[in-house]
């Protein structure tokens, strides 16, 4: 069972990357997803 003092915090609201890195918040790293997206989109 896991500790729940152990889990990560969601970042809703918050668009400041300082603050999610320094608060411990969950944070998913969709660059690449951003890019295939946009590459699909206009056709390459």
């Amino acid at each position: 069972m896991a500790d729940n003092n152990m889990k990560k915090k969601l970042p809703i609201g918050i668009d400041d990357f300082a603050e999610i890195r320094t608060e411990d918040f969950y944070y998913v790293d969709k660059t690449a997803m951003i890019r295939d997206l946009l590459n699909a989109w206009g056709g390459k």
